[in-house]
């Protein structure tokens, strides 16, 4: 009877931690669906006034007792941190930028000074800001009583602005990171051209014909304002420019800072300088860039080169690996162009292509080597190629000599002249059969039956070589 019990107990008692068990993964897959899917918002209201700007940011959406560290710029002063309820904000340690949100907001309030003489300013650290968060939405009210007679803009669209009889209204709404604000005397008018919102005293000269732009899709909105109140400046929100200035190089600055957004390593400008240039058909203003591009050019077909840039253009991220990896499906070969010309103190290395191939001499399989597509030409790595047809192989004079010797056969190349000694013989050439990529001496594949009597063929995944029959 007892064992009966037992049994009866061992079973409920799996039964009931089963059902607790699954319970509290519901729990949990919930719990986590409802954090995933919380949306950070920002609201940010600015009031003028002689010598600053009043500003409320109010940020929803974050865990409630949770730690976070401020970024707080030196321009703002009198800063204030309280929670939805408008009590203070709990400080989490010693650190005077920590702070615990007992609810799901924190608002901030803080002034920025601004020289009431200047006819021109333009904001870029006035915000606060909390590492890690991104906003889904974002909005700017500005309510101006004091500098009236200018214009406002940020590097967010304009949804709404209203003069009242004291008093006018700004109202911005984007999304993502707080951009740059904007502020100068003579008036602006705005208007929207492609993704783009233009702002210029004169609206004839926001009239500009974006044709490259219009060709190769939608960038990512940008405020462009014409003006000479205020010098030339761009980040990936806002875009100052000269009056004068003409819609091609408008053009490219935008593409640049597309682009400067997409790659993770900004400091390779010269990448950004061929892949803006090449977009727009443009001259590349760097001279590593214009020697990059002449090499796409030179490798490509005019259709593989467009293709390259379109899709290019429209991936998300960039590094020079993938770079080389888009590169190689446009082309259907390997290629490392981009990566290995990233190291700044390293000879540059022109592009070739390449695809490793089993290598049979007389249908016996010696090795897997890479074969080289370079300027039209199908090229072999010299020294390992020449030593699987039974030759030994030796460079001299730090790699400008080959040596090869096979019975009573022997050569001499030189990597700088046309000419090689066979037997002690001189021979010239019209060309140079070897060339070095990337440190590697290589042979164009169609000298094999002229100098060493040998038959080479590719096939799909294959190079055969075949000694001619004396």
């Amino acid at each position: 009877m007892w064992k009966a019990s037992l049994f009866i107990f061992i079973i409920l008692s799996g039964i009931i931690s089963g059902m607790l068990l699954w319970q509290w993964q519901a729990y949990s897959e919930h719990a986590i669906a409802l954090e995933s899917s919380g949306a950070i918002t920002q609201d940010i209201t600015v009031d003028t006034r002689l010598n600053e700007l009043k500003i409320t940011q109010k940020i929803h959406g974050l865990m409630a007792q949770e730690e976070y560290r401020l970024v707080i710029p030196e321009a703002l002063f009198k800063w204030k941190c309280k929670n939805g309820a408008g009590e203070a904000c709990d400080s989490a340690d010693e650190n005077p930028f920590t702070f615990f949100s007992s609810d799901d907001q924190m608002v901030f309030e803080y002034a920025v000074p601004i020289n009431e003489r200047n006819k021109a300013f333009l904001l870029t650290d006035w915000f606060m800001e909390i590492p890690g968060i991104k906003a889904e939405s974002l909005s700017i009210t500005i309510s101006d009583s004091f500098k009236r007679e200018g214009s406002w803009a940020a590097g967010i669209p304009l949804k709404a602005r209203k003069k009242l009889e004291l008093i006018d209204y700004y109202y911005f709404e984007g999304k993502g990171n707080v951009p740059p604000l904007y502020w100068q005397q003579k008036p602006l008018l705005k208007k929207a051209v492609n993704n783009a919102e233009v702002y210029s005293e004169d609206i004839q000269a926001a009239s500009l014909n974006f044709q490259k732009l219009n060709e190769i899709g939608n960038f990512p909105f940008l405020t462009i304002i014409f003006t000479d109140q205020y010098p030339e400046y761009k980040d990936e929100n806002i875009l100052i420019a000269s009056p004068r200035t003409e819609a091609k190089m408008l053009e490219k600055d935008i593409i640049t800072l597309q682009f400067r957004r997409k790659l993770a390593d900004s400091t390779q400008v010269w990448i950004i300088d061929v892949l803006s240039s090449g977009l727009l058909d443009l001259k590349p203003s760097s001279k590593k860039g214009s020697i990059v591009l002449q090499e796409l050019q030179g490798e490509l077909t005019d259709d593989e080169l467009k293709a390259f840039f379109m899709i290019v253009n429209k991936v998300n991220s960039l590094t020079p690996e993938k770079l080389d990896k888009l590169l190689s499906d446009v082309k259907g070969l390997s290629t490392q162009f981009f990566t290995m010309n990233t190291k700044s103190d390293a000879p540059f290395v022109p592009l070739y292509f390449q695809e490793e191939k089993k290598l049979l001499v007389s249908g016996a399989e010696k090795a897997n080597i890479d074969l080289i597509y370079r300027d039209g030409k199908r090229l072999l790595p010299f020294a390992e190629t020449m030593k699987s047809l039974g030759y030994e192989v030796k460079i001299l004079s730090g790699e400008e000599t080959m040596l090869l010797s096979k019975g009573n056969n022997s050569y001499r190349f030189y990597l700088n002249k046309n000419v090689f000694i066979y037997n002690e013989e001189d021979y010239g050439l019209l060309e140079n059969p070897l060339t070095n990529q990337n440190g590697t001496v290589f042979i164009e594949i169609q000298w094999f039956k002229s100098l060493f009597g040998v038959t080479a063929e590719e096939r799909e995944d294959e190079i055969h070589l075949t000694s001619d029959p004396d």
